[in-house]
């Protein structure tokens, strides 16, 4: 054996930056052995061999499982490799759609946190927005578990359809409840989104100029809001819609206290 050809299971795993525990481990199940043991169990790869290894790190790094990795090392060719690939490139693109949308997720939580913590407590603002979409499901109790469980289906049916989690929870409250002082008439839970939906019906939140405030504080106090924007529209003769969105900015992914979840409230100016 020329000893300049052939590496030690430790210079092989420094040199392809893994473990020696992951050779060992490799070579257990079947996927991938020294070229030479020796009498004494010295063993030794070969240098031809570290363009097999590299592969099934990258493979692996991509979540393709063991067994499969080492189904396809047992009997691997040209043909078998372009399926591979091509499989592969596929949950690629959907893994760099995932992390796309995770990155707006982001984005888009800090944005609405930064925009209520730079906010005056109580002001009522006027706000421009563009048309979006929701998906509505009505509540069949005002309950907290009907609600939990509402948004849980709700959420898991657009997550399935859309592959996305772009969007924000929330509720539509009807002005001859508020008018009346009652706060309190949940009947439904949205999802507020930016882009439509591809094959889920979904309603329009027309584009427009908004009168909007925030609300800090446990539900059953938002009352507050409520009629801080009514008061503010009566007082300068704006006609307002009788929807009003009510979507949550700062919830349980921020907070454990209710008294620290905030809301913004919403209604469509109409001239």
């Amino acid at each position: 054996m020329e000893r300049g050809r052939y590496l030690t299971t430790g210079e092989l795993a420094r040199l392809m930056h893994t473990t020696k525990n992951t050779l060992f481990h490799y070579d257990k199940i079947g996927l991938f052995s020294p070229e030479v043991v020796t009498e004494n169990e010295y063993r030794y790869y070969s240098i031809h061999q570290l363009e097999l290894l590299n592969a099934i790190i990258i493979l692996k790094e991509l979540g393709m499982p063991l067994k499969e990795i080492r189904e396809f090392v047992q009997d691997r060719n040209p043909q078998r490799l372009l399926d591979l690939f091509e499989k592969e490139q596929v949950q690629i693109r959907e893994q760099m759609q995932r992390l796309r949308d995770q990155s707006r997720f982001m984005e888009k939580k800090s944005q609405n946190i930064r925009r209520w913590m730079e906010s005056e407590p109580g002001k009522v603002c006027h706000q421009y927005r563009k048309q979006k979409y929701y998906l509505i499901r009505e509540l069949k109790q005002a309950t907290d578990e009907d609600f939990a469980g509402t948004v849980a289906e709700l959420t898991q049916q657009y997550e399935t359809s859309s592959h996305s989690i772009q969007y924000e929870i929330g509720n539509l409250q009807y002005g001859s409840d508020i008018r009346q002082q009652v706060y309190d008439n949940y009947q439904n839970v949205i999802l507020l989104l930016e882009h439509k939906p591809r094959g889920i019906h979904c309603q329009i939140l027309p584009q427009g100029e908004y009168l909007t405030v925030y609300f800090q504080g446990h539900w059953r106090e938002i009352g507050r809001a409520y009629e801080q924007l009514l008061k503010y529209a009566e007082e300068r003769e704006i006609k307002i819609a009788e929807e009003f969105l009510e979507v949550y900015k700062v919830d349980a992914l921020a907070t454990d206290r209710m008294e620290d979840y905030v809301s913004e409230i919403a209604v469509r100016m109409i001239k």
